[in-house]
């Protein structure tokens, strides 16, 4: 086993990778409509309301914050599936008028839409809510909204993650395994942390809406949750707030199409509708791993948890704590498909926004901004993903590969799959070490912490150099 995994320093580099924010060719020269993150939590403050966000012009520099608006032609759209069926029974849309520090809002909903799925029309009616840029709209017991550039609340070693998919490194952090030997990656720092945030000190453009959780309650309490851009039709751009505007991005769960979907399907990703994604994409996620050990190689979750401690990276400073308790006991190797698709945010309105219920409710209950999402669907993939390791090595999953759908490691010492490597210690460090443990709370530091008030996003990064801003030289 040695031999085998010692080449998985020497893996080939595939096609690199990058967050959602800028992942498909459909938003290039589109910054307003490409959306990065979507979020569903409730109020910290008012356990009777929900919060619903949206990002776009990720990558906003605080160097020209007044030119980073949403688009006057795109109808964006918040939408609530409360039945179960993948389908939207309610919306809310967002449409702005003007640009800049003129930009206006019109909120509507949450309302039943006339139509649903990828082609949909403007709500009739009065907007909820309307009014200006960077300012708190509405009424706080009713419906309250706020859009304007915000510290984007996304982090992840996005740089060390495409170097490991280049093959220029081997870890988000540099270790000796004690099977490995010496692999490249950051070094650990005195304060307990060796990643780097790539989306520290940048901002996005946040839409945020807050209104009382009754007002998108089903039969029961559970919601699936996802964002849409549209934009007109070409037939009908004239009148784009009378026709129809067709869907071209999407998003739920963050950095599921980044991974799974090869570049050339993710303008199809983005225009198909969660209904459809597991018919249409579920060959894309690997198998996972279960307790039974079909090819006598011990490939199951236990071979697993024993192989990655062998490589030394189920403790820290090498890797973080595994994810999942030895009890626990998946039968099903649909697990990943059905926790990851369709791309939605589940989310039960009466749990805590802070649990964790693998398989109940996907991977996280909704999605909160400092929740640390990379670091939990990283943790999940290297210990339940089933790889496939060369024939004759003894490691898990070198068995015979059959029908089985497995990162594809069979080919060492190169090997086509470098996301064996990303995954492998189940962080990207960008926390301290002490805080790698909890997901659920301890996560995502920030430059400028986020308010615990509406709108529960941190404010806009200043200029650059000035107190607070990451990774420029300070202002003279």
């Amino acid at each position: 086993m040695s031999a085998a995994v010692a080449a998985l320093a020497l893996l080939c580099p595939p096609p690199s990778y990058s967050a959602d924010h800028r992942e498909a060719p459909v938003v290039n020269g589109l910054p307003q409509g490409d959306l990065g993150d979507v979020f569903i939590f409730v109020d910290p403050n008012n356990a009777n309301r929900l919060v619903v966000a949206m990002g776009v012009n990720g990558f906003a520099i605080p160097a020209v914050r007044g030119s980073y608006s949403f688009s006057s032609n795109f109808l964006y759209q918040f939408k609530f599936d409360n039945n179960g069926d993948f389908k939207e029974d309610l919306v809310i849309q967002g449409l702005f008028t003007g640009s800049g520090a003129g930009q206006t809002v019109r909120v509507l909903g949450p309302s039943a839409p006339k139509r649903t799925g990828a082609t949909n029309r403007v709500l009739g009616g009065a907007p909820e809510v309307s009014g200006g840029v960077g300012q708190n709209l509405g009424d706080a017991n009713a419906t309250q909204v706020f859009f304007g550039l915000t510290d984007d609340a996304f982090n992840f070693d996005a740089g060390q993650f495409n170097r490991i998919l280049g093959a220029s490194q081997d870890l988000f952090r540099g270790v000796t395994s004690p099977v490995l030997g010496p692999l490249r990656g950051r070094p650990t720092r005195d304060d307990g942390t060796s990643g780097v945030d790539a989306f520290g000190g940048i901002n996005a453009s946040m839409l945020v809406v807050s209104f009382p959780k009754a007002l998108v309650r089903g039969a029961n309490a559970t919601l699936n949750f996802w964002g849409t851009v549209s934009r007109p039709t070409d037939s009908e751009a004239k009148t784009p707030l009378n026709g129809r505007f067709v869907q071209f991005e999407r998003t739920g769960l963050p950095a599921i199409s980044t991974v799974f979907v090869p570049q050339a399907r993710r303008d199809e990703f983005n225009n198909a509708i969660p209904e459809e994604d597991l018919a249409k994409f579920g060959s894309l996620i690997p198998d996972a791993l279960t307790t039974t050990d079909t090819d006598s190689t011990g490939n199951t979750i236990a071979g697993r948890a024993t192989l990655l401690t062998q490589l030394g990276v189920t403790a820290l400073p090498g890797g973080a704590p595994l994810l999942l308790p030895d009890s626990f006991g998946n039968t099903d190797k649909d697990f990943l498909r059905k926790a990851l698709l369709p791309d939605v945010l589940r989310f039960d309105m009466d749990r805590p926004s802070a649990a964790l219920d693998i398989g109940v409710l996907g991977i996280s209950n909704g999605r909160r901004p400092q929740d640390d999402v990379i670091d939990l669907e990283l943790r999940l993939l290297r210990q339940l993903a089933d790889v496939k390791f060369p024939d004759g090595s003894n490691v898990p999953g070198s068995g015979p590969r059959g029908n089985r759908v497995a990162l594809d490691c069979s080919t060492l010492p190169s090997c086509p799959d470098r996301r064996v490597l990303v995954v492998l210690q189940g962080t990207d460090f960008i926390e301290a070490d002490e805080d790698i443990a909890d997901l659920s709370e301890g996560g995502n530091e920030r430059d400028y912490p986020n308010p615990y008030v509406f709108p529960f996003f941190a404010s806009a990064h200043p200029f650059p150099g000035s107190p607070g801003t990451t990774g420029f030289p300070e202002q003279q």
